[in-house]
């Protein structure tokens, strides 16, 4: 008898296994073989040249991008192991991680092998059919934004055992989104801090000391977490060349993300009390600041000093549009912009208002499932309205952040439909045992349906436009390969897109980590110690006079990029220059990718 229940645990066990091994292949498998894996942005692609070694030729934990301690640990494995891409598949391990940490969550929450299967297919579809882009497309802002969907799922859905360390996993997953994108995490703070609540909110008894000290010791050991690891970044960059670079930094985020650069004919009076002039204006236009080392922190902070008190300013906090601005924006994105993500957000909404009201409406629950519902959704829209508002007044409705916000929002909605399934008396879970497998069924259907119409078709144009952008940006790559003993500098705009398709790098195909021979005359890393030495160790003092040298420091453009800006420049500061065209940089089907310059001084050909 006793072996018989064992055999048949064992088997379930087994059967268990190989449908959570089959779901994970097939999460893995299909975007790996129909596409390649993608860095999204060159920013992505620049995290992955500084801890590979590509930026400077060593290995380094000074990304700026992510906290330090993440960051040398990603490097440690580069100097261990040079020729994996290390990053990008820490990237993709969070990710599809952060999905398969959810599947195994829901075959505990599944107790039948057919609800189970429905239920693993629902989320497969799910994520293929809305968030295809970002698993395949990826971006670090999105890999923290899944890390704390993931945390919050896991945290709503736990139960209220008091088994010790069950909600390790999501503590964890907190503290590695701070990590990979401290501020993605902070924006979904909210969230968690709301499915905190709700959890407390569902014990027996909620006033007690132990309930007190468990989710204050749950919060503190998230709290604990991150101010150690971001202790730990501020001790690495402390000292005099990297907190200098932090400070300008600091200044040239909050210019071009935050606050914009003041117009120079409408503040040229402002201009002339700083010293800067039209033309070194103009580098900061065209993001070619990296050329002019008189653009440096205290410029920068006063542009952004001045440029604050021209913005809006509610209750302390500096913003492009008014509060009436931004709700004019968001009503207008949720009557006339709604894309596939925004639509199943919504449907979740009145799926789950329905699934609660339509049964209590029966059984003449309504007021009581009223009350018990309409809270809960009204401050989950509360959190999420005041969140879009806060990216709407900054101006930062960008994808890599919005779609954080509604993964998250969709994960709380369908953490609180499950954790009602587990709430509710035995028996009548047991009569709505059939409903439940149909409603999952239907959105899988719903999510498989959505998956080849809406979000297929749109990663195979953006593959496809990517392929071509791909062929001139690593025709540039090979021709500075070619000419290793040369040194390039990247016109900023010319180096991130074409026509609309992101220049980047395949994350798993022909790693190369090699040295990079070129750098960007601007950027967020322009003048950071890394950028300084990357030009030292050319013989460069810095990047105006290298291209003014006759060591084989080159120029490259666009084709399409004007160079009057840049004689401009240099005829402020007293210098006569030919921009020469040397060489053009071709695609295999012999397209101008980009333009190589050399610049001599006119007045004086021998340098």
């Amino acid at each position: 008898m006793m072996d018989s229940r064992t055999g048949r645990k064992a088997g379930r066990a087994f059967l268990l296994t190989a449908i959570l091994i089959v779901f994970t292949l097939l999460l893995v498998a299909f975007p790996a073989i129909v596409f390649d894996f993608y860095y999204d942005l060159n920013d992505d692609t620049l995290i992955k040249d500084i801890v590979s070694g590509a930026y400077t030729g060593t290995p380094s934990g000074y990304s700026v991008q992510l906290l330090f301690p993440l960051a040398w640990l990603i490097a440690l494995l580069y100097k261990v192991v040079p020729g994996v891409a290390w990053y990008g598949l820490f990237l993709c391990a969070c990710q599809f991680g952060s999905v398969i940490l959810i599947a195994i969550r829901l075959t505990t929450l599944f107790q039948t092998t057919k609800g189970r299967i429905m239920a693993l297919l629902a989320e497969l579809f799910l994520f293929m059919g809305l968030f295809l882009r970002e698993l395949v497309i990826v971006q670090y802002s999105v890999t923290a934004g899944m890390c704390m969907m993931c945390a919050i799922f896991l945290f709503i859905t736990s139960g209220n055992s008091s088994k010790k360390g069950k909600n390790a996993i999501s503590l964890f997953l907190v503290v590695l989104a701070f990590l990979i994108r401290t501020k993605v995490c902070l924006m979904l703070m909210p969230f968690l801090l709301y499915a905190g609540f709700f959890r407390w909110g569902l014990e027996e008894k909620i006033f007690t000391g132990a309930n007190f000290r468990k989710y204050l010791l749950l919060l503190g050991g998230a709290l604990l977490g991150m101010l150690a690891v971001f202790c730990l970044d501020m001790l690495a960059y402390h000292g005099n060349d990297w907190s200098n670079f932090r400070e300008f930094f600091d200044a040239r985020t909050k210019l071009y993300d935050f606050y914009d650069i003041p117009n120079y004919e409408q503040n040229k009076e402002f201009y002339e009390t700083v010293g800067l002039s039209r033309e070194s204006y103009a580098l900061l236009e065209n993001y070619n600041f990296a050329l002019d080392e008189s653009i440096d922190t205290w410029l920068l902070k006063s542009m952004a000093e001045y440029q604050k008190g021209q913005l809006n300013n509610t209750f302390g906090f500096v913003s492009r549009n008014s509060i009436r601005d931004a709700l004019w924006l968001y009503k207008d994105r949720m009557l006339k912009h709604l894309d596939a993500a925004d639509f199943a957000v919504a449907a979740a909404y009145v799926i789950y208002v329905l699934f609660c009201l339509i049964p209590a409406a029966k059984n003449r629950e309504l007021w009581r499932a009223l009350r018990r519902i309409v809270p809960k959704i009204a401050l989950l829209l509360v959190i999420r309205s005041v969140l879009w508002l806060y990216l709407y007044m900054a101006d930062r409705v960008l994808t890599r952040v919005t779609m954080p916000l509604l993964m998250t929002e969709l994960a709380c909605i369908i953490s609180f439909w499950l954790n009602d399934m587990q709430r509710l008396p035995k028996t009548v879970r047991q009569e709505k045992k059939g409903m439940t497998i149909k409603t999952v069924y239907l959105l899988a259907v719903f999510m498989l349906a959505a998956a080849f119409a809406v979000n297929f078709m749109r990663v195979s144009e953006e593959y496809e436009a990517r392929a071509a952008a791909d062929k001139r940006w690593y025709a540039f790559m090979d021709y500075c390969r070619e000419n290793a003993t040369n040194y390039y500098v990247m016109d900023v705009y010319s180096a991130t897109s074409y026509q609309g398709a992101s220049y980047s790098e395949k994350i798993f195909l022909d790693v190369d980590n090699s040295y990079k021979n070129y750098d960007y005359c601007g950027g967020w890393m322009a003048k950071s110690p890394l950028a300084r030495k990357k030009l030292a160790d050319q013989g460069f003092r810095d990047m105006q006079s290298a291209l003014l040298g006759r060591k084989g420091a080159y120029f490259v453009v666009a084709p399409d990029r004007d160079m009057q800006w840049m004689k401009a420049y240099y005829a402020k500061r007293g210098v006569c220059i030919e921009c020469r065209r040397v060489d053009e940089i071709r695609t295999d089907s012999n397209e101008t990718a980009f333009v190589v310059y050399d610049i001599w001084r006119a007045d004086n050909e021998t340098g």
